[in-house]
């Protein structure tokens, strides 16, 4: 079951919980009669000056390094995104009745498709040194950025920019935003801790890796004509001008070694991270990662790629390939989760996307102006705080005894100043429709008003959603959420180029703006949202007033995103004069980092860490159905074959254990190395499933066995080298192979097992003299894409490939022998006097597999 839209975030709203502190740090703040609402309750601390603020820009020669690190996240967390993930909210996903010990009221994940990562790049001139870090999560905290500075050293205060994938299905319970914790559950210092260690390896790593390199840019301003890659997902606004369209826009930056070894790619567009939606229980990097594993494997070397998010708000990504789940064999609890579509997505997008690295190559710099600066800056509670357009649009005072005067826009068809509609002292949120989720927090008046007729104050859906999604909450009518009064801004300059960040879900309409209110001409202006904190949909005021979805992840109603971006405007200008400037000055202060260790039970050490169970508990987990044994089966045939193994690790609260795949290196050797990508990158996740189950289910008196699988499908990996094409899915190598499993100070093997020839179907007719034949690869249990169009579990046809085609006799005869190429559709035909005496067809593709049908 899932959730109706205007309930899957409203998560947002519920959580109010106020983990802000004590009283001494308060700001003074202005008497709010008359709704008497007060941020005493919040701890507020200052934002130290940006680094390096003094002395003048001045060319440099360009250093560039990069990172990557896997976030180190315990399977069990929440996964961010739905609310309808919650218990309380339809339970989507859910699995079984295992303990939510660290997600509370939401289902806890399950596993690991893809591991979400941080991503790093170190750009240093002219005494200037920045780092652009990506995360693989729904949004990001601001107090993720500002522990990272601390970790890194003053010289980097300012001057790291974070952004997030805005995966659906990566982790949740990072942050302590009293509102969006409803999107994920309640704030868990080890997934926090988990993330920013991921961040601060990344930054490390490009850090240390800076040497000389050179830097281009492309601007693409009619990407993906045919939405192929992205496309529009808000038809509310296609109206008004610039609305009825997704993010056409791509930026690709191109980083290099003055030799011309790549480094880095990092693209710029916005899409979505919805592939997975809300039935998936397990951690992936969704839209995002699909592009850049594909990306990553056109290089012999590691080279970091990201698609950092621009206007994603209102875009969705476009997915290829799947699975037929009303063909999936096996019982009826499979999810059928369609991975595919993430793959199907990257290879899709891969001409495009290479295109514009090699555009971005025409011409590169070695030498460069770089500056960049970080500002804290006010939202509510206060209405005048987002008085916008040299104060022609603004707030009337908020007072909940007075009603509306119904009135959005005049005769002329403009928005009506002072806006009287949006009255709500500590925020609303579910402003979607003209009819209010819970009416008691309805705004006084507005009942029938597109939006604002919706809207449920941010009070009576904490109270309300609090209890029943388990959030830890504490706002009240009087008492604001104080992660919703503030939120930063950063700017940074690189060389001609300016970029400019929004803390949330930017539109395709904020981001003109942002083009238009720039320092540097809008070519040369990049705006990248979900960047430094988050603050829901970030809309312009008359996009916001055609409600829909995006309006009911707000906060401060329909002025918020301008008024945003009026402060990015007096931000981004300080990156282009001669003089370094402290972009905190001009700023307000921060609301503290939480401090709270976490409360919930860990297993260390944990019961039969590093064993193979005698036994499979029914309890068990598996994608693929409970396997009859915890070792793999001697045998895997290619394609439709999958290796399982099954062992008892450490709490995933401790450490989750790292799985890869590995191969003899010699037939008999005995002597086994990882499988690697063309990369050089082991083969550890996409590929293979990881998979968790706590066995009891629920905790008893006695720690639970931590029971993992994993499970390999027998096709080529991404990256595979030679064999990466997906007509080339009934290649992988034969031969023996293994999983090797690293816990917390311990290994495990597994027994080996052999790929064998497999896969292959045959389906064959005859008229007369006359052959008709379509060899197929059917994967029928299989996860990975096989196909473009046709589902990966039905029957695909080996499209445009040389096969070997026999006719047999009665007896097995072999009565004629040809090599016949397939069809764009994987037929075979010919007409030969063979055929009518044949009774069998054999077909034996390019790499050994056989299929025979009868005739």
């Amino acid at each position: 079951m899932r959730v109706p839209a205007s309930l899957r975030l409203v998560s947002t709203c519920a959580l109010l919980a106020a983990a802000c502190g004590g009283d001494d740090d308060a700001p003074d703040t202005p008497d709010a009669a008359p709704t008497g609402v007060t941020l005493e309750h919040c701890e507020f601390v200052p934002v130290e000056p940006n680094a390096n603020a003094t002395g003048t820009v001045t060319a440099g020669a360009l250093e560039a390094g990069a990172g990557e690190a896997v976030l180190d996240v315990p399977i069990g967390a929440a996964l961010g995104g739905y609310t309808s993930r919650a218990n309380a909210a339809g339970g989507a996903g859910q699995i079984d009745d295992r303990d939510p010990r660290i997600s509370d009221g939401f289902n806890p994940s399950v596993g690991i498709e893809s591991a979400p990562r941080a991503k790093a790049i170190a750009l240093s001139a002219g005494g200037e040194t920045v780092v652009i870090v990506k995360i693989d999560a729904i949004f990001t905290y601001e107090g993720l950025v500002y522990e990272l500075e601390q970790r890194l050293g003053a010289a980097y205060r300012g001057k790291i920019l974070v952004t997030s994938s805005h995966s659906h299905s990566a982790w949740m319970q990072y942050s302590d935003h009293d509102v969006l914790k409803g999107g994920g559950g309640n704030f868990r210092r080890r997934v926090f801790d988990g993330l920013v260690d991921g961040m601060e390896a990344a930054a490390r790593d490009a850090l240390e890796a800076l040497q000389p390199a050179r830097l281009g840019f492309h601007v693409d301003t009619a990407f993906d004509p045919d939405d192929q890659i992205n496309r529009d997902r808000r038809g509310e606004n296609d109206d008004l001008p610039g609305g009825d369209r997704d993010d056409n826009r791509l930026v690709m930056m191109r980083v290099e070694t003055t030799a011309g070894a790549p480094i880095a790619m990092m693209l710029v567009y916005g899409a979505h991270g919805t592939l997975m939606d809300d039935v998936n229980p397990v951690a992936s990097n969704d839209a995002a990662g699909g592009i850049e594993r594909v990306l990553e494997e056109q290089f012999d070397d590691p080279v970091v790629v990201m698609q950092v998010q621009s206007a994603g708000g209102d875009t969705s990504p476009v997915g290829h390939g799947g699975l037929d789940c009303d063909v999936r064999p096996g019982d009826e609890d499979d999810p059928c989760l369609p991975f595919a579509t993430i793959e199907g997505h990257g290879r899709v997008a891969l001409s495009t996307l290479l295109a514009a690295w090699d555009a971005a190559g025409a011409a590169l710099d070695d030498t460069l102006e770089l500056e960049m600066v970080t500002r804290s800056v006010e939202l509510g509670p206060w209405h005048d705080t987002f008085t916008i357009r040299d104060g022609a649009l603004a707030y009337a005072p908020w007072d909940l005894d007075r009603p509306a005067d119904g009135v959005v826009f005049g005769d002329d068809g403009l928005l009506q100043s002072p806006v009287d509609e949006f009255n709500a002292p500590v925020g609303a949120v579910l402003c979607e429709t003209d009819t209010p989720t819970f009416p008691v927090g309805a705004m006084p008046g507005t009942e029938g008003i597109i939006a604002y007729g919706g809207c449920t104050r941010i009070d009576v859906a904490s109270e309300v959603l609090g209890a029943l999604l388990k959030l830890e909450t504490e706002v009240d009518a009087t008492h604001p959420a104080c992660q919703t009064t503030r939120t930063s801004l950063a700017a940074l300059r690189v060389g001609d180029y300016v970029l400019g960040t929004i803390p949330g879900e930017l539109t395709v309409m904020i981001a003109d703006q942002v083009r238009d209110q720039s320092p540097v001409d809008d070519a040369h202006t990049i705006v990248i949202g979900y960047a430094q904190g988050h603050v829901g949909y970030v809309l312009t005021p008359e996009d916001w007033s055609r409600g829909g979805y995006e309006p009911s992840i707000t906060f401060w109603g329909p002025l918020e995103g301008e008024y945003l971006v009026e402060r990015l405007a007096e931000l981004m200008p300080l990156v282009t004069t001669p003089a370094r400037e402290d972009g905190a000055a001009g700023g307000t202060d921060r609301i503290a980092a939480p401090t709270d260790p976490d409360d919930f039970p860990v297993d260390d050490p944990a019961p039969q860490a590093g064993v193979v169970p005698a036994a499979i508990d029914p309890d068990l987990w598996v994608r693929g159905g409970t396997p009859a044994q915890a070792q793999p089966d001697a045998t895997i045939p290619r394609v439709a074959g999958i290796a399982t193994f099954v062992f008892h690790g450490d709490d995933p609260a401790v450490s989750v254990p790292v799985v890869t795949l590995q191969r003899e290196t010699a037939p008999g050797s005995g002597s086994y190395a990882d499988v690697v990508r063309r990369s050089g990158r082991p083969v550890r996740d996409a590929d293979l499933l990881i998979e968790y189950t706590p066995l009891p289910l629920r905790r008893e008196d006695t720690p639970p066995f931590h029971a993992y699988a994993v499970e390999w499908q027998a096709v080529p990996w991404v990256g595979a080298p030679g064999l990466d094409a997906l007509g080339d899915r009934g290649g992988v190598p034969l031969g023996r192979y293994r999983f090797h499993v690293a816990g917390d100070g311990w290994t495990l093997d597994s027994d080996p097992f052999e790929v064998v020839a497999g896969g292959l179907e045959l389906s064959a007719s005859r008229t007369g003299t006359a052959l008709t034949a379509t060899p197929s690869w059917h994967a029928p249990r299989g996860w990975r894409l096989m196909d473009l169009g046709t589902p990966s579990n039905r029957p695909v046809p080996v499209r445009s490939q040389d096969v070997t085609v026999e006719l047999l006799d009665g007896g097995g005869g072999v009565l004629d022998t040809r090599t016949v190429a397939t069809t764009a559709g994987g037929q075979i035909s010919f007409d030969d006097a063979d055929v009518a005496a044949a009774t069998t067809v054999r077909v034996t593709d390019r790499f050994g597999n056989v299929a025979t049908d009868a005739l």
